[in-house]
């Protein structure tokens, strides 16, 4: 019986384990007393999860929005843990700040602050139940990111002699960064209405998908479970050296 693919995974929380393991992964939980990069020598794959702010310094700012929440152990660890695997082309699934380590690893930006940078934006930050369906955002047609929530309950308007349009979908919310400029090499596969980037993809990676909400949290519903099995199909493909 073929082994189950690694995916690897630091400050990890029980939902995204869950959502890994329901997905058909073996979980390995990492930690800044893993070094690297041998931690990530016998893994397929990697998940970044959400969690604290990241430190402006590391994408270039110089002052610190005072909402900030930071720890630098992890943003030295994290970063290094993307970076690697955006040198072997690992598949990586990143999520709320992994999806902020992942674009500021790669080169880009962060928002650090939406509702002072945004005022005009919607409230991103939600702070009711975690699975609470917060707002809808616009995958955008024939990304990589719309094919793995095509299972995702959505609306779509009709394309009259015109590109296919957006899926619309509705997501969970907790965040008060995102990204700003998009890394080099990424490209936006979705977007609130209020401009707010809500997922990047890596063209041509074997798969280097990142989402601004918290599709963990509904491992137990499946949705968004395209998301998991997505990134655990491709990890196994690595392991097998399937194309």
């Amino acid at each position: 019986m073929a082994r189950r693919p690694i995916i690897a995974s630091a400050w990890l929380k029980p939902d995204y384990r869950a959502a890994l393991e329901t997905a058909g992964a073996d979980v390995r939980e990492l930690s800044p007393a893993d070094p690297l990069p041998d931690a990530l020598a016998a893994c397929d794959g990697l998940l970044l999860t959400g969690g604290v702010d990241i430190d402006p310094r590391e994408y270039g700012d110089v002052e610190r929005h005072p909402t900030l929440e930071l720890d630098a152990d992890r943003d030295r660890y994290e970063l290094a843990l993307a970076r690697e695997a955006l040198r072997h082309d690992l598949p990586t699934l990143a999520i709320c700040r992994g999806a902020q380590v992942l674009n500021v690893a790669a080169g880009g930006t962060l928002i650090q602050d939406i509702p002072s940078s945004h005022p005009e934006s919607l409230d991103h930050q939600q702070t009711a139940s975690k699975d609470l369906l917060a707002h809808p955002v616009d995958v955008v047609a024939g990304s990589y990111v719309a094919m793995l929530v095509a299972g995702t309950e959505r609306e779509r308007v009709p394309a009259i002699g015109g590109p296919e349009p957006p899926a619309q979908i509705l997501v969970n919310s907790r965040h008060h960064q995102a990204i700003r400029a998009v890394a080099p090499g990424f490209v936006v596969s979705a977007t609130a209405p209020d401009g707010i980037v809500e997922a990047i993809e890596k063209p041509g990676a074997a798969f280097c998908v990142a989402v601004q909400w918290h599709p963990e949290n509904f491992w137990t519903t499946g949705r968004f479970a395209g998301l998991f099995t997505g990134l655990v199909r491709a990890a196994a493909q690595r392991r097998t050296g399937q194309p």
